[in-house]
C-alpha cells in the first residue's frame, strides 16, 4: 500500500504554541503567516557585542501576548543582518539569529529575524515556508497541537 507523502507531515493550523529550548523560551504563541517568506521575532532592549570573532546579540521578549509582565532574555550568535519592509512599510535594519524550533513532534533548526516591535499581537510570526515539507497547514484551524492557555486545561472552566 502506497503512503501519500502528505499524510506522514505534521497537521498544524494557523495559530500554535512553539519552543525554543535554547533561547529559554518554553512556549510562544506563533502565527504561521501564509504570505511571508521569512520568520520574525518580535523583542525588546537588544544589543550586540563580540565574543571572540562572534557578533552576539542580547535581546528580551514578551512570550505572552498582552502581557509585559512576563520577560524572558536570551543570547544567540548572529547568522545575518538585512533591511526588511515591514506591512506597515517601514524599512529596518534587523539581526537573525538561528535555534531550535520546537512544535509538536518536529524539531527544526530555523532561522528568525528579530524585530524590535513589542505592539504586535503575535510575538513570532513563522512563515509557511520555515514549516514547507514538514507540516501540512490549515488556515481554518488552530492549536492543532494543542492550547497551553485553554481555559479548561489551566483550571479556569471545568
Amino acid at each position: 500500500m502506497k503512503r501519500d507523502k502528505n499524510s506522514l507531515l505534521l497537521d498544524l493550523g494557523w495559530c500554535e504554541w512553539v519552543a525554543f529550548p535554547q533561547l529559554k523560551i518554553p512556549a510562544i504563541e506563533a502565527q504561521i503567516d501564509m504570505d511571508s517568506q521569512i520568520s520574525m521575532l518580535h523583542v525588546f532592549d537588544f544589543t550586540t557585542f563580540k565574543e571572540g570573532e562572534d557578533l552576539m546579540i542580547s535581546f528580551g521578549i514578551n512570550p505572552i501576548q498582552n502581557n509585559s509582565d512576563v520577560e524572558v532574555y536570551a543570547v544567540a550568535t548572529v547568522k545575518n543582518r538585512r533591511q526588511l519592509t515591514l506591512d506597515s512599510g517601514e524599512r529596518h535594519w534587523c539581526y537573525s539569529i538561528e535555534s531550535e524550533l520546537r512544535i509538536g513532534s518536529i524539531k527544526k533548526t530555523v532561522e528568525l529575524f528579530l524585530i524590535k516591535n513589542s505592539s504586535s499581537l503575535f510575538r513570532l510570526q513563522l512563515s509557511s515556508q520555515t514549516m514547507k515539507k514538514l507540516a501540512n497547514i490549515d488556515p481554518r484551524q488552530r492549536y492543532v497541537t494543542g492550547n497551553i492557555f485553554n481555559p479548561v486545561t489551566i483550571g479556569i472552566l471545568h
